[in-house]
Parts: structure tokens; C-alpha cells; sequence
């Protein structure tokens, strides 16, 4: 296939809810005049998601972004200062990033090969390991995958240390996975403009401990809870009224928008089923929406495949880079052997992934990777 100067596909092309359907949440914000301050539009968002997510009244909390309910949650756990918090190097930087912003020290670990994420029984093997206080565990759901909610209920009631799952782009699957399901650990869902249910910057954290969800409400307004008295250091990460319209209004067309998504799953996995050459992991199923498709590939070629790929006008991307330790922001901090993270960090790519991506397209990007596979300048590279 020779160069395409024609083809232009983009990585990614959010679609939010358009303005017709956001329009009566517009007016209602009109007729009631509450602009922010957990108005009545985001106190109803937080009532839908509650049954949404299968958690009683009041475990749920909308936030201005899913990075500061990260931070307000590990705040809300009252940690020592400086106490370690055992991240995985495999995840987005804004995972190290609110344990920095919690004024704790980000402590990286190896995820499981298979899952690509943070087991307990890796936990419970570094705990040994660690000279000093070891306050609080993030575990990701990558790139939305199923967890299990219960796994990390039980491993806070062993070690007594809290445990927050990052599941920023797990909306599908916290929702309908039966082990997904929040249980006291409390689950951070983003509804970002990136993520298949999205309201272009927000998020929530979910809990069926409501006490906490409570605290971390607190936090994020302020240090206010109810009286003009101010018992906690707060920050201002509220979710505003306009942002909880527009997740109300694709909280409302969901249902659509989450066959057109495991559609697309469909449509990808069709055209890999064709020839699956040189890819060592799709990371897509038909169970669960996702809104991003990384693959694996069988050698560590990961930056040339997205060269090429370039060149014939497609756009790709490693989401996660090479791990947040490598970093200069966080290469100062601990880490343990990081293996996993290394091999993954050089063999995974996204390629695009959008709602309206035409089949056409599609099977232009698998064809040009099976194309860029099987070229032998790959295992040169390698």
C-alpha cells in the first residue's frame, strides 16, 4: 500500500449530546436561576446515577472532573502526610497526579500481565517489601475494563488500608457487570468528552459507604457541610449546573448511544477476525463499551507502527506512553520492578475509534497494520 497524502482519520471524534437535546435542561436552569453550587440539576444527575450504579441514596457525588475525585477522595480518607500511595505505573498521568495533589507519595507498581492492572495479591507482595507507611492503594480499570469490586472491599478489611479504583473509563461496565458493582471501595467513573458517556468535563465517585461520598462532597465544596462552618480544608470541584445538563441529556439518549459503541466493537473485531498478523492483544470485546481501542503487538515496535501509520494519513497514539515513571514529573519517586509496564509500554497503540467511523475506514486501518506487520522492517526494528 503506498503512501495515502488522501486519507485523514482522526484518532478520536467526541460526540456529545446535541443542542436540542440539552435544551430543555437549558431552561430549566433559566426558570431556577442555580448556576452551580450542587444545584438542583446536579443533585438529580447524582439521584439518577445512584440507581443507575445500584447504590443507595447518597452514594453517589458529581465532581468538576474525575482527577480531583481521585484527590478529594484519597483526602477524604484523612492519611498521614507523605504516607505512600500504591499506584500502577501503567495508567494515565492524572492517576500519580491526584496522589501527588493529596500530599501523599506516589508509589508505582507492576500490573498483571493479562489484565493489565493492579492485583491485590501485588499489593499484598510489595506491602512487605516497603519501609514506611503505606496509606492508600488507586487500582485502574484499563481503558474500561471489568473489575472486581469486592476483591478490594476484601483486601481493606485485611489490611486495613483504603482503596480508591480509578475506573475513569469504565461508565458500561460499573454499570452492568454484576462485579463491577461499587461496593464501600469507592469507583471514580470520568464522564469526560473522551468517555462513552460523557458531558465534556466532569465525573463522579460512587460509593456504597455514603458517609465517605459525604466527606468527599465536603471537600470539594470547600469544607463547607451544610452549616457556614468550615471543619476541612476544602477545594472548589463542584460540578455546575450546565455541565450536569449535558450529562443528563446523555444519560437520557444512553441507551442508543451504548448500542452504537458496542457496534463499533462489532465492526472492529469483524475486520480483525480477517487477519489478526503481528497483534499479540486486542483489547476489545462485545460485552462492554469502551471508547478507545489499543492493541497489542507481538514485538516492541509500538512508536514505528504509529510512524507508518502516520504516513498513510492515520492517526494512532500510545494513550499511556511508556508509564507514568517515566516521566520527568514523577521518575523521582519509588517504584518496584516494573516489567509489565516496560513491555507495555513499548508494544501498545490506540488506533481510532469513533462512533461514526465508516466501515471503509475501518478496514483501511486494519488492512495498513497487517501491512506494516508484516513488512520485515518491523522485526528489524524489534
Amino acid at each position: 500500500m503506498t503512501k495515502s497524502k488522501e486519507k485523514n482519520i482522526s484518532l478520536m471524534r467526541p460526540l456529545l449530546p446535541t443542542h436540542s437535546k440539552i435544551d430543555p435542561y437549558l431552561k430549566t436552569i433559566d426558570k431556577n436561576r442555580w448556576y452551580s453550587n450542587f444545584g438542583p440539576l446536579a443533585f438529580h444527575l447524582e439521584e439518577r446515577l445512584c440507581e443507575f450504579f445500584s447504590v443507595p441514596s447518597g452514594g453517589v457525588v458529581t465532581v468538576s472532573n474525575g482527577t480531583s475525585g481521585l484527590t478529594n477522595t484519597l483526602r477524604a480518607f484523612n492519611l498521614p502526610a507523605d504516607s505512600y500511595c500504591f499506584v500502577p505505573s501503567w495508567t494515565f498521568v492524572a492517576t500519580a497526579a491526584a496522589a501527588v495533589t493529596a500530599g501523599l507519595i506516589p508509589y508505582f507498581l507492576d500490573v498483571d500481565e493479562e489484565t493489565w492492572a493492579l492485583t491485590p495479591e501485588i499489593v499484598k507482595e510489595q506491602i512487605k517489601k516497603v519501609n514506611g507507611k503505606v496509606g492508600a492503594v488507586i487500582t485502574v480499570a484499563p481503558f474500561g475494563e471489568p473489575f472486581n469490586s469486592q476483591e478490594w472491599d476484601d483486601f481493606t478489611k485485611q489490611t486495613g488500608i483504603p482503596v480508591i479504583i480509578d475506573a475513569a473509563a469504565a461508565f458500561d461496565a460499573v454499570s452492568h457487570d454484576k462485579n463491577s458493582k461499587p461496593g464501600n471501595t469507592p469507583v471514580m467513573v470520568s464522564m469526560h468528552a473522551t468517555k462513552v458517556c460523557g458531558c465534556g468535563e466532569g465525573g463522579v465517585v460512587v460509593s456504597k459507604n455514603t458517609s465517605l461520598i459525604r466527606k468527599v462532597r465536603e471537600i470539594s465544596n470547600f469544607g463547607f457541610a451544610g452549616k457556614r462552618i468550615i471543619s476541612i480544608v476544602g477545594t472548589n470541584d463542584k460540578m455546575s449546573e450546565y455541565t450536569a445538563a449535558v450529562a443528563h441529556a446523555a444519560l437520557d439518549n444512553w441507551p442508543e448511544k451504548r448500542a452504537d459503541w458496542i457496534s463499533l466493537n462489532k465492526r472492529y473485531l469483524k475486520a480483525f477476525a480477517k487477519s489478526g498478523k503481528g497483534i499479540k492483544k486486542i483489547w476489545l470485546t462485545e460485552k462492554w463499551a469502551t471508547s478507545t481501542l489499543n492493541i497489542q503487538l507481538h514485538s516492541s515496535t509500538a512508536e514505528y507502527v504509529i510512524e507508518k501509520l502516520k504516513e498513510r494519513g492515520i492517526d494512532s497514539r500510545k494513550w499511556w506512553l511508556n508509564g507514568c515513571h517515566t516521566h520527568p514529573a514523577y521518575n523521582k519517586f519509588p517504584k518496584g520492578k516494573l516489567i509489565v509496564t516496560d513491555k507495555l509500554g513499548k508494544s501498545v497503540l490506540a488506533i481510532p475509534f469513533y462512533i461514526d467511523i465508516k466501515d471503509s475506514e475501518i478496514n483501511y486501518v486494519v488492512n495498513s497494520l497487517q501491512e506494516i506487520l508484516g513488512n520485515s522492517e518491523v522485526e528489524e526494528v524489534a
